[in-house]
Order: C-alpha cells, then sequence, then structure tokens
C-alpha cells in the first residue's frame, strides 16, 4: 500500500499541469520597467532623487526586524499603477483583489508584507491596495534530476523542460530558487482557472511546456547566443 501511494503521487506529479504566472508586456498599462524601489522606509525628495535601500529586497522580508509595512517609492515615470500583478525581481507585487484570490489556495512558504505606493516628490500616496509576496523557498520543488536543463554560459540553467518533486503536489502556488525562471510563480490549473473565471487583465498564464518561449520573447534572450558548449542534461 505504501509503494502504491507512492508511485501514484509520482505519477500524479508527472500528469500535473502546471502554469507559470508572468508580466504582460503587451499590454500599454504595464510597465516594461517599474521606476520604483521598495525599502522600509518613505523618502521625499523634490528633485525626484531616492537613495537605493540600505536593506537587501526582498531577503530582508525573512529578517525579524523587517516591518510589516513596506514602501514602493514611485519615481515620476510610474505611470497608472493599474495592474493586479506585477514580477519584481524575485518578489511579487500584488492587488488587494489579486491576493485576496490566490489565498483562497494553498500557498508554498512565504512572507507578505503591505506595500504602499508614494510619490519621491512629495511622499504622497498613490496606491495602498497592494502587497509584497516573497516565497521562502524553505522546500526544494524542482527535480533537477527529471529535468532537462542546459547550462548557458553565464552559468544559468535553461529549462527546456521541468520537473518537479512530490512536495510540490502539496501546493496550489510555489516558486523555485534556480534557473532562468528563478523567482517566478508556478500555479495549478484549478488556480490558473480561477484567475481566468474572475478575468483578471494584464497577466498571462503560460502552460509550463510553452514558458521558455515566452521567457525568450519577454526577456530577449537568445539561447543559441547564450549556449555554452557542452551537453544539455538529460534525465
Amino acid at each position: 500500500m505504501v509503494w502504491s501511494s507512492i508511485y501514484n503521487k509520482m505519477w500524479e506529479s508527472k500528469l500535473m499541469n502546471y502554469y507559470v504566472l508572468m508580466n504582460d508586456y503587451n499590454s500599454s498599462l504595464m510597465p516594461r520597467y517599474l521606476h520604483a524601489i521598495v525599502d522600509t522606509e518613505n523618502q521625499i525628495n523634490e528633485k525626484w532623487d531616492y537613495e537605493g535601500s540600505r536593506h537587501d529586497i526582498p531577503y530582508y522580508l525573512l529578517d525579524k526586524e523587517c516591518p510589516n509595512t513596506l514602501y514602493l517609492l514611485c519615481n515620476k515615470n510610474i505611470g497608472k499603477l493599474w495592474f493586479n500583478y506585477y514580477q519584481h525581481n524575485m518578489a511579487h507585487i500584488l492587488s488587494d483583489r489579486f491576493f485576496d484570490i490566490i489565498n483562497e489556495f494553498k500557498l508554498s512558504d512565504h512572507v507578505l508584507k503591505k506595500l504602499i505606493a508614494t510619490s519621491i516628490k512629495d511622499g504622497k500616496t498613490i496606491n495602498n491596495s497592494l502587497n509584497y509576496l516573497f516565497f521562502t523557498d524553505k522546500e526544494l520543488f524542482l527535480n533537477e534530476k527529471y529535468s532537462i536543463l542546459e547550462k548557458d554560459k553565464y552559468g544559468n540553467l535553461i529549462p527546456h523542460k521541468l520537473s518537479f518533486h512530490n512536495e510540490s503536489l502539496n501546493y496550489d502556488i510555489f516558486s523555485i530558487r534556480t534557473t532562468l525562471l528563478a523567482g517566478f510563480i508556478f500555479i495549478s490549473e484549478k488556480v490558473a482557472n480561477r484567475l481566468i473565471k474572475e478575468n483578471i487583465k494584464r497577466i498571462k498564464l503560460i502552460k509550463l511546456d510553452e514558458v521558455l518561449n515566452h521567457y525568450c520573447v519577454d526577456f530577449k534572450y537568445d539561447i543559441k547566443a547564450n549556449v555554452k558548449k557542452g551537453k544539455i542534461k538529460l534525465p
């Protein structure tokens, strides 16, 4: 019975349809570059200049001294901030509505902080309905043994095909710490269907076997130009 249960979980993991959550840069309301930084304190400068955070954001979120409220310090080119989701480095900016939806599902270990968007020039609040989400990656979800990976000339792993450990089945939403997709959010099919049903705009829900192509387009990543001579790591 034990071996049967393990086998069923392995088979279920192989059949699970995963999607990757990505910024939809085709939308005119989705900034390619967010003219803002995240910090623990508000800053005001009439010349629109701001100092970089003295903390290593987002990793500082793991520190017990990190406050529950953070600030998105916005430059004059910030735009309208009319998005529900925005991948920001290794963390994620979520609207209250977006977080309320995904919070109904099982998220892997994470830290969530309130995020207040303010204007650098005068410190006025632009948007106070945002959240900053960072996955701790305490659990190793990517199964490199059964994935097809290729190292590029910078040492990054190109994810030609991804396989996950059975622990991923315990969650509907998780992230991984390696490959070009490090920091991206992976979601189950039922989460993807819910986001579609809720008609969430300015996001892309990309099937796992198509995500590398989208990554290359979005980030202008040329696999042939970046590939390191050698063999692809096959399972």
